[in-house]
């Protein structure tokens, strides 16, 4: 039975540093707050040129993790937009060094995955006062074992009554995906704006797309939105047995351009995690 860890009061207790344009990241859920203020927040502020540049490297995370986190959620019952909108609040983005390579632990998960642990400060409150501490997290081979551990843990966690203590998320206990992240409110985070919160990441990013139980169409929108936002940047070279990763692409993307599955594509580069860089020479044939 896994051991019910609800998140501290913490998000509550920095909630005045939101309005910050950039927050450090931190490690855990309960530190971790947006990294752009004005792309998270309708604050209806006028972006800067900084800001916009924020909003391409949001949406390219977003397309690195999509396909994990909508297999992950196909198959357990759960909602993708909703896993997505947690990884997206609990990562900064993706930008915590917990979440990077080669840790890909995108909910600030502590303890040990497959015999691997690494060691990192978070922030504790301990009697009273917040102090930095050294613990343990687990560490992933991908995102997609970091979102099914994720998912076990949505799926498999019991309350003390014998009741699962998270049944209130699951896709077949809810009419949409904001009975799953008021359900979490209070259990998975104290934070009482976190519902709030992950509903505005999944209005503001579209992520009920990943919802539809169908990969590819998630894919298609993906590639369709880092089109546009590859405007007028550097194309990519291709050749006729490879192809050189342009600013915007996603695998998927490439994948889809060249006939080929996205897993065959991960398998003929010893890509293990959906996430590539621009320069990056693919093999495609």
């Amino acid at each position: 039975m896994n051991e019910i860890k609800t998140r501290s009061s913490r998000h509550q207790q920095k909630e005045h540093k939101i309005n910050r344009k950039r927050v450090a990241s931190v490690v855990g859920t309960s530190l971790v707050f947006l990294p752009i203020a004005g792309s998270l927040l309708p604050l209806g502020a006028q972006a800067t040129e900084v800001e916009a540049q924020g909003e391409v490297s949001q949406q390219a995370f977003i397309d690195s993790i999509g396909y994990s986190a909508a297999s992950v959620a196909d198959a357990n019952d759960l909602y993708a937009s909703v896993m997505i909108a947690q990884a997206l609040l609990e990562s900064s983005y993706g930008t915590s060094g917990l979440a990077a390579a080669p840790n890909y632990n995108l909910f600030g998960v502590k303890g040990s995955y497959g015999g691997q642990t690494v060691y990192m400060p978070t922030s504790e409150y301990l009697n009273g006062q917040w102090v930095t501490v050294t613990e343990p997290f687990r560490s992933y081979p991908s995102y997609t074992e970091s979102f099914q551990d994720h998912a076990n843990v949505l799926k498999t966690t019991l309350a003390s009554s014998g009741n699962y203590h998270y049944s209130g998320v699951w896709k077949s206990n809810t009419t949409s995906y904001m009975d799953a992240t008021a359900a979490l409110a209070g259990r998975y985070a104290t934070d009482p704006n976190y519902a709030g919160k992950l509903n505005w990441l999944i209005s503001a990013y579209g992520l009920t797309t990943y919802d539809s139980g169908n990969t590819a169409a998630a894919v298609t929108s993906e590639s369709s939105v880092t089109d546009q936002s590859a405007i007028g940047q550097s194309s990519a070279t291709t050749t006729a047995q490879t192809y050189t990763v342009a600013s915007g692409d996603t695998l998927w993307g490439i994948a889809e351009r060249f006939g080929i599955s996205v897993d065959q594509l991960m398998a003929s580069n010893g890509i293990t995690a959906e996430l590539i860089t621009v320069g990056q020479v693919l093999q495609v044939a």
